[in-house]
């Protein structure tokens, strides 16, 4: 637009308003492009909110394409305080007895203690060895002459080739020498053991203190759980469990005399909830896309990607997959339908009768599974295996659509451009024509006056 204006005063025309209106009528077809590139920009939004959509029913799907996902057990105990008790689907159906007569336990040797975490416990003047054994691994340590009792610690657990204990001092209070290394196995199990051995040199000649294996008292012993399941005795190196009953993980937490009672049921409940989000999943794309693809006749509104046959094929594809056969299924399990779930005419939504789901999962759990999971054919593969391909970003449908927006938006842009600057030039032009009328109107006025003068 000219920064430049036109007086008027000598033919009392206001050029200013005049140039105005003549290239506001000029930039209609701009606006009409502005328009477009809006509705554009808008269908470009609505296929991103299509996609995030799709994405979550993308999730979903994929839970009921895995059929682990349909045998789904449940797992309580009746005492959580002796032990606690994990499964997973293979876990067979039914109830164990099981006694915890005894924790697996890591190995402690605690030392007879220093005056202070600093107090030197080699002062002989030479280097010399503390040795021991983890599990049936032995370590020599070179103890450099001054090494403190902090220094042992570290040279313990700064050993790369340190078996698996670790080393602490701790301050008990306790007498004139307090601060006590304290070794400990990181693992549980009988065979877990510690000993301080007699390679150790670390002796108390030339030392202020001693750290040969009498010194050493096993305040813990290295120990392995002891459980009966069933009137089977059990023995493992770990208070967690997972090689005696199939898909369970049992937690040992502490010993009891009275049996504890596990109980494996099938998880109905979860298979259930899987299959209702699946449907409330597939019921907000039809939803989203329903509302966008709509002329209401009343308000004479039309929803922004009405006319957009991407949008259409999209619902009416997954309309399709859920109301497809399923090959290879008894014939009364073959479809949604005979599971409870049906589209409803009007809206085009999934709807469930929750009562047949109910007894359908009670009773023909395998048909259900096989009905979603099939490889290619099952419902569940279906959606997945579309969804991935529909919002593939390199070639989906919504991908290459939005491409195409995006190109006519920027077409739009340059066009508008090129307008924009023959307008601007155009008033340019406009501004330095009036201005010379108003010049020559002017000097005719000039010398009208001086003529009338005259006269």
């Amino acid at each position: 637009m000219s920064s430049f204006t036109v007086g008027g005063l000598s033919t009392g025309v206001d050029y200013n308003d005049l140039i105005s209106k003549l290239i506001e009528a000029k930039s209609q077809p701009i606006k009409i492009l502005n328009s477009k590139k809006t509705s554009y920009n808008n269908k470009i939004t609505q296929y991103n909110s299509i996609s995030s959509k799709l994405s979550s029913l993308k999730s979903a799907a994929e839970k009921l394409k895995t059929s682990s996902n349909f045998y789904a057990k449940s797992v309580s105990v009746s005492d959580s305080t002796v032990l606690e008790a994990t499964v997973t689907s293979s876990a067979a159906v039914g109830n164990y007895s099981v006694t915890v007569t005894s924790l697996a336990s890591e190995e402690q040797e605690v030392h007879s203690g220093t005056a202070a975490s600093t107090t030197v416990i080699n002062n002989s003047g030479s280097s010399k060895v503390f040795q021991y054994t983890y599990a049936g691994t032995q370590r020599s340590l070179t103890v450099a002459d001054g090494t403190t009792l902090e220094g042992l610690r570290d040279l313990i657990n700064d050993d790369t080739s340190n078996p698996g204990v670790t080393a602490t001092i701790v301050n008990d209070g306790v007498g004139a020498t307090p601060y006590r290394l304290i070794i400990k196995g990181d693992d549980t199990g009988a065979t877990k053991t510690i000993t301080v051995d007699a390679g150790t040199t670390l002796d108390g000649t030339g030392s202020t203190t001693d750290f040969r294996s009498t010194t050493f008292t096993e305040t813990k012993t290295a120990a392995d759980s002891d459980i009966t399941i069933d009137s089977l005795q059990i023995k493992r190196s770990t208070n967690s469990i997972t090689d005696v009953i199939s898909g369970m993980t049992i937690n040992l937490e502490k010993v009891s005399a009275t049996s504890n009672k596990i109980t494996v049921t099938a998880d109905r409940d979860a298979i259930k909830a899987q299959i209702n989000d699946f449907v409330t999943a597939y019921n907000s794309v039809v939803d989203l896309i329903s509302t966008n693809t709509a002329y209401d006749s009343t308000t004479k509104v039309s929803g922004v990607l009405l006319g957009e046959g991407t949008a259409r094929n999209i619902r009416n594809q997954l309309r399709s997959i859920v109301s497809s056969t399923v090959s290879g299924q008894p014939d009364d399990m073959n479809i949604l339908a005979q599971l409870g779930i049906t589209t409803n005419s009007k809206t085009g939504k999934l709807d469930v009768n929750t009562s047949t789901l109910e007894t359908k999962l009670s009773s023909d759990l395998d048909d259900v599974a096989a009905l979603f999971t099939t490889t290619t054919t099952g419902i569940a593969n279906q959606i997945y295996t579309y969804i991935t391909n529909t919002t593939s970003t390199v070639d989906g449908s919504i991908t290459l659509r939005s491409k195409g927006l995006q190109d006519l938006i920027e077409d739009i842009d340059a066009t508008v451009k090129n307008m924009q600057y023959r307008l601007d030039k155009e008033e340019d032009d406009l501004v330095r024509k009036f201005t010379a009328l108003e010049s020559l109107v002017s000097g005719y006025n000039t010398i009208g006056s001086f003529l009338s003068r005259i006269a």
